[in-house]
């Protein structure tokens, strides 16, 4: 891990209420004297983008790490200051051992090194060019070696402990813009990337989300209830791009059973929705034990006091049949398979051939019948993404470059860079030539707004800031809906912050902060929109922020798996809410989602994880151990 990331990638909570031990090196606690209130004053008054770190390296190195050489400066003032760490290992947090009290603050909680004072501080100082500071302060000790280990930072004054605090790793500099897609005849988003990097990205006018009811024991649904849906939206005219079906059980029973339940109730709503579609080209499937609408389901009946057991103790409940026959009405409604479909219009020249499709727009574009053409040339579009076509097949069509045919231009070239025929530069350069046939063209126009970003985010242009300003302003005038240009905002702040926070601007950064909090209430977000403001918020420390924008989705069962576990990993940073139901939904959410990516959550905050020191918490042992044993 770069020393930025790391640095960049960790926040902290404070130890309170000291309670020692015996210490090596003569230290002492010292943390409730003067000179470590004034030190933690200190501390506390820093800008709170200023962060410590503490990494262990492969070799079993240990490095002390700032982001602010100044602040550094400011808080080691004379030679009697030193770093120290606690080295914890995992195995103190087996399964088998009892948790100690989460407001337990005992040192050591594992084994200390000797203090680096500010004289070596310095001498084994590695500055970066940016004004970071990465600085080795000792070496893991050999009876440490190839353990899994965190390390906790301790300030020292002469052998006084004056500041102790542990980790909390949280994925801060992993942001992205919001995505602004570019403009063909709809607005076009590119979904994800494949190992070739070629964009698998798709078209789609509508997003559609449906229950199917199963019967306990049963994979077998009511597909008289699909054919009449289907029948009602017409489903004949619409081709499906993407699929993602979450197939749950209800909680009672055995786990293997219900998986294998599940795995059959999938496949057999895949299959329904193969009869209108044999291919599909995107399939996504989730299997479940439906845990959370279990304890919402109960919250206001007798059996409330459940959710204060594990989920083993509540199976064996349900072996009851009284219990499992009273909870039946309860239990039926669990069993069921969430569908979301993104769908596409089907093309009226889909049934044509490749070498007529060419025939058909060259007549088109004679006739200057451009909505003709631009049909013929969507179709096109759609044979390439299925593979049906090479990439290079859009060059066989022609157009004039002429004002009639600029939209026609523009559409190719938004096809052309989501295939990868183009770069960004390349695309911005014949948009701006599209740009002169028809200047008052919105959609144009937006497409050069949009890739102006990648320019001005890859720095390929210093004067580009004002200029997108100003045509962003623009765009309302040219029949571009308020709230693409509200997203375009958005993301021009989010680079302006990114400018301000690298000249330590930091007043200017808070504007821009400011501003895009109010815009974001303005506009629709889905949950990815929302997992990426999280992200960016979190990046300049407003995770409460970020927690107030993502926590009105914790709880639903549908909702993005990269949302839960952010709202899990904000929600770390506070032990008070850990028995609170907005966190026992989230986990329970996170959980049947990806259990493997749960308990990664408590690998070392320097390996990846949130923090093994957080299974000192019993609330989150307990799902640990409950958990993760397989893993």
């Amino acid at each position: 891990m770069s020393t930025k990331a790391s640095i960049l990638s960790i926040l902290f909570l404070i130890v309170t209420n000291p309670i020692f031990t015996q210490l090596p090196f003569n230290l002492v606690d010292a943390r409730a004297e003067k000179p470590a209130k004034i030190l933690n004053v200190l501390i506390s008054n820093k800008p709170i983008e200023v962060l410590f770190g503490i990494d262990i390296e492969d070799d079993g190195s240990v490095y002390f790490s700032m982001n602010n050489k100044l602040w550094f400066e400011k808080i080691f003032k004379d030679n009697s200051y030193g770093v120290a760490v606690d080295l914890v290992s995992k195995d103190k947090y087996t399964c088998n051992i009892t948790s100690r009290k989460s407001n337990s603050s005992a040192l050591p909680k594992g084994k200390v090194i000797r203090p680096t004072y500010l004289k070596d501080l310095i001498k084994n100082n590695d500055e970066l060019a940016d004004g970071e500071v990465k600085i080795k302060i000792g070496q893991v000790p050999s009876d440490l070696k190839r353990k899994q280990l965190e390390g906790n930072l301790i300030i020292v004054i002469g052998n006084d402990i004056c500041y102790y605090t542990n980790f909390v790793n949280i994925d801060r500099n992993v942001w992205e813009l919001l995505p602004m897609g570019l403009f063909a005849d709809t607005v076009i988003l590119n979904n994800k990337i494949s190992s070739d990097s070629i964009q698998d990205f798709f078209i789609y006018s509508k997003k559609i989300k449906f229950e199917i009811a199963f019967e306990k024991g049963s994979v077998r649904f009511d597909k008289a209830y699909l054919a009449k849906f289907f029948d009602a939206m017409d489903i004949q005219k619409y081709s499906i791009k993407e699929v993602e079906i979450r197939a749950y059980s209800s909680v009672d029973g055995s786990e293997k059973v219900n998986k294998g339940l599940m795995d059959k109730r999938a496949s057999m709503v895949l299959d329904a929705l193969k009869k209108d579609q044999p291919k599909l080209p995107r399939v996504k499937i989730i299997t479940a034990e439906n845990w959370l609408d279990f304890f919402k389901d109960i919250e206001d009946t007798g059996f409330s006091n459940f959710k204060e057991l594990s989920k083993l103790e509540i199976k064996q409940k349900l072996t009851d049949k009284s219990i499992l026959n009273t909870l039946e009405p309860i239990l039926s409604k669990e069993r069921k398979a969430i569908v979301e479909m993104y769908i596409e219009t089907k093309s009226p020249v889909a049934s044509k051939s490749d070498n007529q499709l060419l025939a058909d727009f060259k007549t088109a574009v004679s006739n200057k019948k451009t909505t003709k053409a631009a049909e013929i040339q969507k179709e096109i579009l759609s044979r390439i993404m299925d593979n049906k076509l090479p990439i290079n097949y859009l060059d066989k069509t022609e157009v004039p470059k002429t004002k009639a045919f600029s939209t026609l231009l523009s559409d190719r070239e938004v096809y052309k860079y989501f295939l990868k025929s183009t770069t960004e530069y390349e695309a911005l350069v014949h948009f701006l030539e599209i740009q002169k046939l028809d200047p008052q063209n919105g959609k144009i126009n937006y497409n050069i707004c949009a890739l102006r970003f990648f320019m001005w985010k890859n720095g390929e242009d210093s004067t580009i800031q004002e200029i997108l300003l100003k045509e962003i302003l623009e765009l309302p005038g040219q029949n571009i809906d308020n709230a693409l240009v509200k997203r375009l905002l958005i993301n021009y702040n989010i680079l302006k912050c990114e400018e301000d926070m690298a000249q330590f601007n930091y007043e200017d950064k808070d504007t821009s902060l400011y501003y895009i909090r109010t815009l974001y209430y303005e506009i629709a977000l889905n949950d990815e929109d929302i997992f990426s403001l999280a992200k960016y918020f979190t990046y300049y420390s407003h995770a409460d922020w970020a927690e107030e924008i993502v926590q009105p989705r914790i709880g639903q069962i549908d909702v993005n798996e990269d949302l839960v576990f952010y709202y899990v990993n904000l929600q770390f940073y506070h032990p008070d809410n850990y028995k609170s139901k907005n966190f026992k939904s989230s986990i329970l959410n996170a959980i049947n989602l990806n259990p493997k990516r749960f308990c990664n959550f408590f690998l070392p905050n320097d390996k990846g994880g949130a923090g093994m020191q957080l299974l000192d918490y019993p609330e989150l042992k307990e799902k640990y151990c409950e958990t993760c044993t397989p893993y």
